[in-house]
């Protein structure tokens, strides 16, 4: 059996929720793309990156392993509390994708309570340097009419993968992504 990589489950993705989000985009309906690949046969951070984009994307989060032969990694991955907060947030938007450059994408998720969700996906076979001025890169999304404004906004940044709160947006985000690796960050208001 060929080993799957995430890019073959994250490419089909992004085609169906640019359709989505093109064509028809509706607020508390959900797209399901069936069970998680989390713990078959991708590597760690591939696995990350999968359930990284299933939460943004506010799919129905099935995990389609062997429950009783899973890894620890993988049940850290599947019970990622602040993650799963994330897919099952009561604004009930999916995701979209913000910037795409030489490989690395930006997706964010707007958010109850005027928070947001932001995932760096590095799609290239090697590492990456993140160097993002929040000043110069507010976010606005068109289908629903949320706006983040970091010129007159300051949000605190919370690294959900690392469950731990750094700094603000008043700041430039600088972070090396490893290959098909995620950094998914949720920016409080």
């Amino acid at each position: 059996m060929k080993k799957k990589s995430n890019s073959e489950f994250t490419d089909f993705n992004v085609l169906i929720a640019d359709y989505v989000q093109i064509e028809i985009p509706v607020k508390d309906h959900w797209n399901d793309f069936d069970m998680l690949e989390v713990g078959n046969d991708m590597s760690y951070v591939e696995d990350k990156s999968h359930f990284a984009m299933w939460c943004m994307m506010a799919f129905p989060l099935i995990a389609g392993n062997d429950l009783r032969k899973m890894s620890k990694e993988t049940l850290a991955i599947l019970t990622n509390k602040e993650l799963i907060a994330v897919n099952q947030d009561k604004l009930g938007i999916q995701g979209f994708k913000h910037t795409a450059e030489d490989g690395l994408e930006t997706w964010v998720k707007p958010l109850s309570d005027g928070n947001w969700a932001i995932t760096f996906l590095n799609r290239n076979d090697s590492e990456k340097q993140i160097n993002l001025d929040w000043k110069n890169n507010s976010i606005k999304d068109t289908d629903f009419g949320y706006e983040a404004d970091f010129a007159n906004s300051i949000y605190k940044i919370k690294d959900l993968w690392k469950n731990k709160e750094f700094g603000t947006t008043k700041k430039s985000f600088k972070a090396k992504i490893q290959s098909h690796d995620v950094i998914t960050l949720k920016l409080i208001k």
